[in-house]
């Protein structure tokens, strides 16, 4: 038995607010379930509520743990016969998406906040790769059927494959470099300047992610023939003294120091995990949803460091 601890605000919330989604996803679940006419569909169904119950119980002993009200269970089960057709496997699909989709934000957010409890952001962080898992199950189960909506694809490209570059692709491709590339030039200003050398270290590391993940990005656009946006420069001269910035003398020093540009390039980072999650679930070619997945993955583990 875990010896009671106490938690802040966020961290009180952050548990609550993940029952109470979990709660209402269950609850979603229970109640299509008798709804959906396909096999293959209903297998899935049960395969993620029983995924949920699992992270369900882990969370509710942290609520115990911590002594926060949560909130009220739904059933233990939902269960009806009703046949109807109107009421479609396809239909019933978005609804469940759409759901997951905006559990898949509430639990990045959760991961994001959580940033005083090593252990606690450890438990957040498999449950939001795992809610990831379940989603693509849930999405390549539906693009077998036929059921996505596909966006008008990006006539300009060259085709690659299968699958069509579609605009939704290209935008987010393009996008995504150029953050890589104005972020480069931000780690590599702050490594210029930063006193501490555990800092210094943790940004060459963030340099170096950065830098995989710009050429990747480039490979894409390349192949579909998007044009490339313009590169940064190959390094930035930085033409103060960064040493009497130790010195909290003139009042337009602050933002050089290294609690100013931790802080700084913190809020930047999720920024960019909560981006690569949303450009993730919506990317119709699986072998760039794979891609903007693990960018996520390698991100939320550089997060962690960082904040670490």
């Amino acid at each position: 038995m875990m010896e009671l601890q106490s938690i802040g605000l966020s961290l009180t919330y952050n548990i609550w607010n993940w029952l109470r989604i979990r709660y209402k996803s269950l609850e979603t679940f229970q109640f299509y379930g008798n709804l959906v006419h396909d096999r293959d569909f209903s297998l899935i169904m049960d395969r993620l509520l029983e995924d949920t119950k699992k992270h369900m119980k882990v969370m509710e002993e942290e609520g115990k743990n911590f002594k926060i009200p949560v909130p009220g269970k739904p059933p233990v089960e939902i269960k009806f016969q009703a046949s109807i057709n109107q009421v479609t496997d396809k239909f019933i699909y978005k609804k469940l998406l759409a759901d997951m989709m905006a559990e898949l934000f509430t639990i990045s957010r959760t991961v994001r906040s959580t940033t005083t409890n090593d252990r606690l952001r450890k438990l957040f962080v498999q449950d939001m790769l795992a809610h990831v898992r379940n989603f693509e199950l849930l999405y390549k189960f539906s693009k077998a059927k036929g059921w996505e909506d596909v966006p008008p694809t990006y006539k300009m490209a060259s085709p690659i494959g299968k699958e069509s570059l579609t605009l939704t692709e290209a935008f987010h491709l393009w996008d995504h470099l150029t953050q890589r590339y104005n972020q480069l030039q931000m780690t590599e200003l702050f490594s210029g300047v930063a006193h501490d050398p555990d800092f210094k270290a943790v940004l060459k590391l963030g340099g170096k992610i950065l830098t995989g993940q710009a050429k990747q990005l480039e490979q894409q656009i390349s192949q579909h023939g998007v044009p490339l946006p313009e590169r940064p420069p190959a390094s930035i001269e930085i033409t103060i003294d960064p040493e009497p910035l130790k010195v909290n003398t003139p009042a337009n020093t602050e933002i050089f120091r290294d609690e100013a540009m931790f802080r700084t390039l913190n809020r930047f980072i999720q920024i960019s995990l909560y981006q690569l999650q949303r450009t993730g679930v919506i990317m119709m070619d699986p072998a760039m949803r794979d891609m903007f997945i693990k960018m996520q993955t390698s991100q939320t583990e550089m997060y962690t460091k960082f904040i670490s």
